[in-house]
């Protein structure tokens, strides 16, 4: 069975608003499918009240956002008091790094590294230094920019409390084995492991009890959402973490991690992100009773060799070119890379390469996207970064040769 690409282009509305552009740059926020926007303008045309109240509209406020947790719960395998909706993955750590942070003494130790976007490396370092914690870093390979699981675990100590990493970099693309990690780490130590999937997620929505972990985040709005993050937390270890609420709050799962409480319309439609993948798993399978999250696991292969078939030629092309660094894996064979896809131009500025791509009618951007340690250790300067093309499964393989041609062109 192939992915149904005609189907999945007919959910993004955007897609025929500028036909000639190529979207090359959804690692930095995904295009909204129909479905979510059609929620959000029922919720604020027909339900934009104080939710939770007993008269009509307000009651449906409610039960709009309660639908989107449930489902959202169900997606990830989770319990929806493990669940937290707030408005940003750099946003959600940073409250975590307080509640988890509350919790260390001088002398503890984490583990963090140098490929992750700053929002999952900046607040642990920021509070370990604040209560006198030692900060070991699980360094990349700075020619490749992949990191080598067995260098990690040689960090692990008695003393190491928690181990912060990503699923996939959005600057290598690869992904890491989460699973595989996390059971090492456990086996090996008493830490806990909370994983950005923040670059991952958007090609796959992991079962969560199957990896493991103790807390997880991503943004929904490179999900094809509303500009909100999903924030998991397991049961055991919130109830070991200081509440972040305000204090007649505590102990609520929906706001101890969410000081601010959640944005109403925007929780409500995350569940148009469901809707999608349903649609998209009915359209492929036909009606059947499997789990929410065994959709999510079905749908995957379909994403991935559709999204193997754009990255592909991209890669080859780069890494047979004299005149540009290509980071990460310059293959798909081993289903671990995503079509997030950054190199450094060798003969021009990366903002001149990106510059002539974007003349071109190639959406795609230069910078360090905001893993500004991962790109000054690769040894290349923050300001200008890298380039970088990311895909996603609404790509078409006329946009790969499109993209290929002009590079071809800019690159001269």
């Amino acid at each position: 069975m192939q992915l149904d690409l005609e189907f999945v282009r007919q959910q993004f509305s955007q897609l025929n608003d500028n036909p000639e552009i190529v979207f090359a740059s959804n690692a930095g926020g995904s295009l909204v499918c129909n479905q979510v926007n059609d929620l959000m303008d029922h919720y604020n045309r027909h339900t934009r009240v104080q939710p939770y109240s007993r008269f009509t509209p307000s009651q449906e406020a409610g039960q709009a956002m309660d639908r989107a947790k449930q489902a959202w719960a169900d997606a990830l395998n989770i319990s929806l008091s493990e669940l937290t909706m707030g408005p940003s993955t750099s946003m959600n750590t940073y409250v975590m790094a307080q509640a988890i942070g509350a919790t260390w003494n001088e002398g503890d130790e984490i583990i963090v590294t140098n490929q992750d976007h700053e929002a999952n490396s900046g607040s642990w370092r920021r509070k370990a230094l604040e209560k006198g914690v030692t900060i070991k870093q699980w360094a990349v390979d700075k020619e490749t920019g992949l990191l080598d699981p067995n260098q990690l675990f040689a960090l692990l100590s008695s003393k190491t409390r928690w181990v912060f990493f990503t699923h996939c970099s959005n600057i290598v693309g690869t992904e890491n084995p989460v699973a595989d990690i996390t059971k090492q780490i456990k086996a090996q130590s008493n830490a806990k492991v909370f994983v950005d999937a923040v670059a991952h997620a958007p090609h796959h929505i992991a079962d969560l009890k199957q990896l493991g972990v103790d807390a997880y985040t991503f943004s929904l709005y490179k999900v094809f959402g509303p500009h909100q993050s999903i924030l998991y937390v397991s049961q055991i270890v919130h109830a070991e973490l200081k509440s972040q609420a305000h204090y007649f709050n505590s102990g609520h799962p929906e706001y101890d991690f969410n000081p601010a409480g959640p944005q109403h319309a925007q929780v409500a439609a995350c569940a148009g992100v469901i809707d999608y993948f349903d649609a998209l798993h009915q359209h492929h399978f036909g009606e059947t009773s499997v789990s929410q999250s065994q959709k999510m696991a079905d749908i995957h292969p379909l994403i991935q060799a559709h999204e193997n078939d754009l990255s592909q030629p991209i890669l080859s092309y780069l890494d047979n070119h004299s005149q540009v660094h290509l980071i990460g894996k310059t293959h798909i064979e081993d289903n671990d890379r995503a079509p997030t896809i950054a190199f450094k131009p060798l003969k021009q500025s990366s903002a001149s390469l990106a510059a002539s791509l974007q003349k071109a009618g190639i959406g795609t951007e230069n910078g360090n996207f905001y893993a500004h340690r991962l790109i000054t250790d690769l040894g290349f300067d923050a300001d200008d970064g890298v380039v970088r093309i990311s895909l996603l499964h609404y790509d078409r393989a006329q946009d790969v040769e499109k993209i290929i041609l002009e590079l071809d062109k800019a690159l001269g």
